[in-house]
C-alpha cells in the first residue's frame, strides 16, 4: 500500500536538513559524546563540581554513558529509565559464547530458555520477548527458523533497554528492546587474534585487525572474523560450525563529515541438534530416565543451514556546533534450511504425553523448512542542541523506513518411533511435503521526535512517534488464506529525573509500546489489532564520584493488551481478549572499587502473570520469577604473581511454569562459573601481549532444565560443563 504521507515525511526531513545549516551559530551548547567527559552539579544547584570522566569506559565494565536509549550518548545517571550495558571488556573476561550468554548477569532477564540449544537468542525482558537491532537498525526474526543471530566476537556492546521503546525504536514489545553494537573501522589500530580450545570438540580461531591505509590519515580499515566447531555437549551425533566475518571502512573527508561503509558474512553449515524432552523421564518422574545425553533425532536426516548477508552504511555530518544530520541503512538476505525429527504427542488415542510411563516407544515427527528472506532499512536522524531561556533543549527528530520480503515453506508428518531401550538412528525418513507457505512483504514507516530538556539538576524527557505498517500476504497453498493489513499507531513516553548531591538521580517514567501482529483471525478472516503496551517505572541511580562503580534500583508496572488467547466458541482459533501485566523490582551493580577487583551483581524479581483469558492468573510459561546473579574477578596488581587473576561466578534461576492444564513447573537450579587467567608483561618480553584463559561454565556439570512449553516434548535441558582454555596476542 502506498501512504500519501510516506513522501511528506523525507521531503520534511530533507528540507529540514538544509533549513538548519543556518540556524543557532550563536548557540553554545556542544554535542555530547562519548569521548567527551560530563560533569554533575554542587550542592548550589548551579556551578558544575568534579568531572566525572567517562572517557574509556569500554575498556571497562562500568559503562557511563549509552545511545541505546535515547539514541543520543547522554549519560546514564540522566536517563530516566533502565539501561543494562554489557561492555566488550565483560563478553571478553567472562568468554561469552552467544548474545544470551553475554546477558546472563544483567538483571530483568531471562536468557537461554533453551538451555543447551544456542542457534537463536531467545531471550525475555521483563517477561516479554525482546526485539534485537543491531546497530540502530531492527534485526528481523523470520516466520520459521530463519532467525538472525549476530556472533558476540563480531560485537563491541550490548545493551538492554527495558520497558517500552517504540518510541525511538518503533513497533516492538512492551518488555524492551536489546541494541547490539557492532567493531567497525573508527581511526585506530587493531592487532589481535586468539585461539580457544575445549571440551566437546570444540575449537575457535579468532582475528581483529585493523588500521588506518599508508599516507592516508583520513581512511582507515577494520576486519573482524571469527570460525568455530563444537560437538553438542547434550548428543553423540550432532555438531555446529560457523564462519563469519566482518570488514568496514571508515572515512573521513573533513573535520564535519564521517562515513562508516561495512559488510557482515556469517555462515552456519551445520548445528546441533534442537534437543527438546518428554516431561516424563525429565522434569516428572517416571519408569524410563531419560539421560542427559539423549538423542530423539536422526543423524542421517537431521540438518540445520543459515546464511546471513548483509551491507550497510552510517553518515554523518556535523552542520555546525549545535547540529548533526545522520543517515544509516543497511541490506541484509538471510537463508535457512532446517530437516528434523523429534519426539511428540502419542498415537493420539488416549494421552497427548510424548513418552507413556511404562512404554519403551516415544512417537516422533519430522518436518522440513526452507525460508528465504530480504530486508531493506533506513533511519535518518537530525541531532541538535537549543536553549530556550535557561532550558536546555537534546533534540533528536527522525524518520524511519523497512521493507521486508519473505518467503517460506514448510512441512510435518508423523514418523518413525524411537525404541528407547535399541534405539535406530539410520531409519528411512523423507522430508514431508510442504503444506505450509507464503509470501509476505512487509512494509513499517515511523516518524519520531525527542527532547530531553535539562534545567540544572533536573531532567526531563518527552518523546513522540506515529507509525504505520502494511503486510501484504500469498499463500503457496490456501489462496482462501491470502489477506492483506494495514496499521498505525501513536506511542508517547516521558520521564523526569533529577541529580541529587553525591551522584544520585531518583527518576520517574511512562511509556507505550506499538506492535502489529500481522494474522488474521481464522474464524472471519479479520486482522487482528496490534497489541498495545504501557509502562510506569520508578528508580534510582548512583554512580559514585570516587571509584568507578555504577549501581541501579528499579521497579515497574507494565501491561500488555490485545493479546492472543482461545476463542471460547472454537479453541481453534483465537481471539484477542487477553491480557498481561508485569510487575517487578530490578537490582544492579557494576563497579571496579579497587585496582583489580571487578564485580558485578544483579537481581531480578517479577510477577508476570495473565489478567485476562483462558490462563487468568496463571504465569507465562518459561519465565522464573525470581533471578539472581553475582561475578567477581580479581587480578593481582605486583609481586611475584603480578598479573596472575581469578573469577567466581553464581547464577540462580527460580522455577518456571510448563502445561497449564497438568501445571507442569521446572525445578529452580543455582550454576556456579569460574575462570582463572594470566597477562603476559615485560617481565617476560617475547612474550608480551600474551593474554592466557581458561574458563569453566556450570562447574558442577548440574543436570537442569531450564523451561518446559509443553508436557509432550518441550522440556529444555540446559548446558552441560563446558571447559574453554584461550590464548589471544594483542600487538
Amino acid at each position: 500500500m502506498t501512504y500519501p504521507h510516506r513522501s511528506l515525511l523525507f521531503i520534511s526531513s530533507g528540507l529540514a536538513f538544509f533549513a538548519l545549516q543556518d540556524l543557532a551559530f550563536a548557540q553554545t551548547t556542544t554535542t555530547n559524546t562519548e569521548q567527551q567527559s560530563t560533569s554533575t552539579q554542587t550542592d548550589d544547584d548551579s556551578a558544575p563540581s568534579e568531572q566525572i570522566v567517562v572517557k574509556g569506559s569500554r575498556n571497562s565494565i562500568v559503562a557511563k554513558t549509552s545511545s541505546a536509549a535515547t539514541k543520543t550518548s547522554t549519560p546514564l545517571i540522566y536517563t530516566p529509565e533502565s539501561v543494562s550495558v554489557v561492555t566488550a571488556a565483560q563478553m571478553q573476561m567472562q568468554n561469552a559464547q552467544t548474545m544470551a550468554q553475554a546477558l546472563r548477569y544483567s538483571s530483568g532477564i531471562s536468557a537461554e530458555q533453551r538451555g543447551a540449544n544456542s542457534r537463536y537468542d531467545l531471550v525475555d525482558v521483563r517477561g516479554f520477548d525482546a526485539g534485537q537491532y543491531l546497530d540502530g537498525l531492527l534485526l528481523f526474526k523470520g516466520q520459521y527458523y530463519a532467525a538472525q543471530q549476530v556472533d558476540p566476537y563480531l560485537l563491541q556492546e550490548i545493551d538492554v533497554v527495558k520497558g517500552p521503546s517504540s518510541v525511538v525504536y518503533g513497533q516492538s514489545s512492551p518488555g524492551g528492546i536489546i541494541a547490539l553494537t557492532s567493531k567497525f573501522a573508527n581511526g585506530s589500530r587493531y592487532r589481535s587474534v586468539s585461539l580457544e580450545g575445549g571440551n566437546n570438540n570444540y575449537a575457535r580461531g579468532t582475528f581483529d585487525l585493523g588500521d588506518k591505509f599508508k599516507g592516508l590519515d583520513n581512511l582507515s580499515w577494520r576486519i573482524v572474523a571469527t570460525g568455530f566447531r563444537q560437538d553438542s555437549s547434550r548428543d553423540w551425533y550432532t555438531k555446529s560450525e560457523r564462519y563469519a566475518i566482518q570488514p568496514s571502512l571508515y572515512w573521513e573527508p573533513t573535520d564535519d563529515i564521517t562515513m562508516t561503509v561495512y559488510g557482515r558474512y556469517q555462515a552456519d553449515p551445520s548445528d546441533t541438534s534442537y534437543q527438546m524432552f518428554p516431561a516424563y523421564g525429565s522434569v516428572l518422574s517416571s519408569p524410563f530416565h531419560f539421560p542427559s545425553d539423549f538423542y530423539s533425532g536422526d543423524k542421517n536426516f537431521e540438518k540445520y543451514k543459515r546464511t546471513q548477508a548483509s551491507v550497510g552504511y552510517k553518515f554523518t555530518y556535523q552542520i555546525n556546533p549545535e547540529w548533526q544530520f545522520i543517515s544509516m541503512a543497511r541490506y541484509t538476505n538471510v537463508g535457512s534450511t532446517y530437516n528434523q525429527v523429534y519426539g511428540t504427542g502419542g498415537p493420539y488415542t488416549n494421552s497427548s504425553a510424548g513418552y507413556y510411563p511404562g512404554s519403551r516407544y516415544l512417537y516422533r515427527a519430522a518436518n522440513g523448512s526452507k525460508e528465504h528472506f530480504d530486508t531493506v532499512t533506513i533511519e535518518e536522524q537530525l541531532h541538535g542542541q537549543i536553549h530556550t531561556g535557561p532550558v536546555a533543549h537534546d533534540l533528536l527528530l527522525g524518520v524511519s523506513w523497512q521493507n521486508i520480503r519473505d518467503n517460506y515453506n514448510y512441512g510435518w508428518a508423523e514418523s518413525v518411533p524411537l525404541d528407547l531401550y535399541h534405539p535406530n538412528y539410520s531409519a528411512p525418513i523423507t522430508i514431508p511435503s510442504p503444506y505450509l507457505g507464503a509470501g509476505i512483504s512487509t512494509n513499517q514507516e515511523g516518524i519520531f521526535l525527542q527532547d530531553n530538556m535539562s534545567y540544572k539538576r533536573l531532567h526531563v524527557q518527552l518523546g513522540f512517534r506515529n507509525d504505520w505498517s502494511s503486510i501484504s500476504t500469498r499463500n503457496h497453498y490456501a489462496s482462501a488464506s491470502n489477506f492483506t493489513q494495514s496499521d498505525q499507531g501513536f506511542t508517547f513516553r516521558s520521564g523526569i529525573l533529577y541529580n541529587l548531591p553525591y551522584n544520585i538521580s531518583p527518576y520517574f517514567s511512562y511509556a507505550q509500546s506499538f506492535q502489529p501482529l500481522n494474522q488474521v483471525n481464522q474464524a472471519n478472516q479479520e486482522p487482528y489489532k496490534p497489541t498495545r503496551g504501557e509502562q510506569y517505572e520508578f528508580g534510582v541511580k548512583y554512580q559514585p564520584e570516587h571509584f568507578n562503580g555504577f549501581f541501579t534500583a528499579a521497579v515497574y508496572n507494565l501491561e500488555q493488551t490485545n493479546v492472543l488467547t482461545s476463542d471460547p466458541q472454537n479453541a481453534n482459533f483465537s481471539i484477542q481478549a487477553g491480557r498481561i501485566r508485569s510487575r517487578g523490582l530490578e537490582l544492579e551493580a557494576h563497579t571496579s572499587p579497587i585496582a583489580g577487583l571487578n564485580l558485578i551483581a544483579a537481581y531480578t524479581h517479577q510477577n508476570v502473570k495473565y489478567m485476562a483469558g483462558d490462563y487468568a492468573g496463571q504465569r507465562p510459561t518459561q519465565i522464573p520469577a525470581n533471578i539472581f546473579s553475582f561475578w567477581a574477578d580479581y587480578t593481582i596488581q605486583s609481586g611475584t604473581f603480578k598479573n596472575l587473576g581469578g573469577a567466581f561466578g553464581v547464577r540462580y534461576n527460580g522455577n518456571t511454569n510448563g502445561d497449564y492444564a497438568t501445571f507442569l513447573r521446572t525445578q529452580a537450579y543455582t550454576l556456579f562459573d569460574m575462570q582463572a587467567h594470566y597477562k603476559f608483561d615485560d617481565s617476560i618480553p617475547t612474550l608480551k601481549g600474551l593474554d592466557a584463559q581458561l574458563t569453566a561454565q556450570n562447574l558442577t556439570n548440574k543436570r537442569y532444565f531450564t523451561a518446559c512449553y509443553s508436557q509432550s516434548f518441550g522440556c529444555a535441558i540446559g548446558q552441560g560443563r563446558t571447559v574453554i582454555g584461550k590464548l589471544s596476542y594483542t600487538w
